[in-house]
């Protein structure tokens, strides 16, 4: 006779464990939450990671984890049997196995907090090349600067990417981690060859890195995110286009541009001001869902001058506008500045150079 299996969702756990959870998070696949463990009560404060999709938890502070059983084992102080005979209501069914996906079907990024953990710890290996550093000098950052937002070179030998896969491999899963994928039973690392930008959340976690390419095939493909798409065959791991957040963020006002080293930049050259930046001028998913979270009362678009010449750059702009005016009683504004320098980062650094 076939066993019964049950889910036992971290959502559901979660509720019955008392937790306070972010509205604004429920339906997507990493659900915020206030963590019991390390005392982040308060409005606004979710450091607890649900992934819906393993049914585990996380605190991005304390580093707390598990899955729905031990969650509610630990909060209502009982064994993993008597939490696991709590929450099937006493039925005799089992924790449904790993699920498989099936060959044709692109695999998810895993939780934030394993990816962050991933590339904070890839990154320590890497170091950052003579050329690259240069390139970042002339855009206005110092070496401080440079260090501290954790710009890397991409390793451009593939011995040199199987041995930083098996370096960090020593202490994670690389499964779920877009960039990485197995070839020939070997993990490695895909992508070209180019400098790595740390794309930050609201609480400066690693969501995704992106590739500032040495060689591009078009002036508009600079840039690519690193992901290992194409190998979902071998393990492989699409990304998405995450929104970055540069700055200080205890800001009311947020810059919003396009492009996560243009707003690094700008935001260096500005004293800091915060600024959200998109993955490109279509790619908006988690922009508003941003600005709310970190509590902005005035946003002030600082989007490419060439939407004065370009409709469709201009259209995604207006598309973009509508959609953080729908904030409720946000104050918006537009950044306009003289049209021969065409991103904000390269109006801020021609006036420091005119000081």
């Amino acid at each position: 006779m076939a066993a019964n299996y049950n889910r036992i969702p971290i959502v559901d756990a979660a509720r019955r464990c008392g937790l306070v959870l972010n509205d604004r998070t429920l339906g997507r696949t990493e659900v915020e939450a206030s963590c019991p463990f390390c005392g982040d009560h308060g409005p606004g404060k979710y450091h607890l990671s649900l992934n819906t999709d393993k049914d585990v938890y996380r605190c991005n502070l304390c580093g707390e984890h598990g899955n729905s059983v031990t969650l509610y084992a630990r909060m209502k102080r009982v064994t993993n049997r008597e939490a696991y005979e709590d929450l099937t209501g006493g039925s005799n069914t089992y924790l449904l196995p790993a699920r498989s996906e099936p060959r044709n079907t692109e695999r998810q990024p895993a939780a934030l907090a394993e990816r962050d953990a991933v590339y904070a710890e890839m990154l320590s290996f890497l170091t950052l090349s003579d050329h690259h550093r240069t390139n970042l000098r002339e855009r206005g950052l110092n070496d401080e600067r440079i260090e501290e937002n954790g710009y890397k070179s991409m390793p451009e030998r593939e011995a040199d990417r199987r041995l930083l896969a098996r370096l960090v491999r020593a202490d994670h899963d690389l499964l779920g981690i877009p960039g990485f994928y197995t070839r020939y039973g070997e993990w490695t690392l895909a992508g070209p060859n180019g400098f790595l930008i740390p794309v930050r959340d609201k609480d400066g976690l690693i969501q995704g890195l992106k590739i500032r390419l040495d060689t591009a095939d078009a002036p508009n493909r600079k840039y690519r995110w690193l992901s290992s798409r194409d190998k979902h065959l071998q393990n492989g791991t699409r990304s998405y286009s995450w929104i970055h957040v540069t700055g200080d963020r205890t800001r009311k006002r947020a810059y919003v541009t396009e492009g996560p080293l243009k707003g690094d930049v700008a935001s260096y050259l500005a004293n800091d001001a915060l600024f959200v930046c998109t993955g490109g001028v279509n790619a908006t998913r988690g922009l508003k869902e941003t600005l709310e979270d970190l509590g902005i009362t005035e946003v002030v678009e600082a989007m490419d001058m060439d939407q004065m010449v370009n409709p469709q750059v201009r259209n995604g702009i207006l598309t973009m506008r509508k959609e953080i005016m729908k904030i409720p009683n946000i104050k918006y504004s537009k950044y306009s500045w003289n049209p021969a320098y065409k991103g904000v980062d390269d109006y801020f650094l021609s006036r420091v150079a005119a000081m």
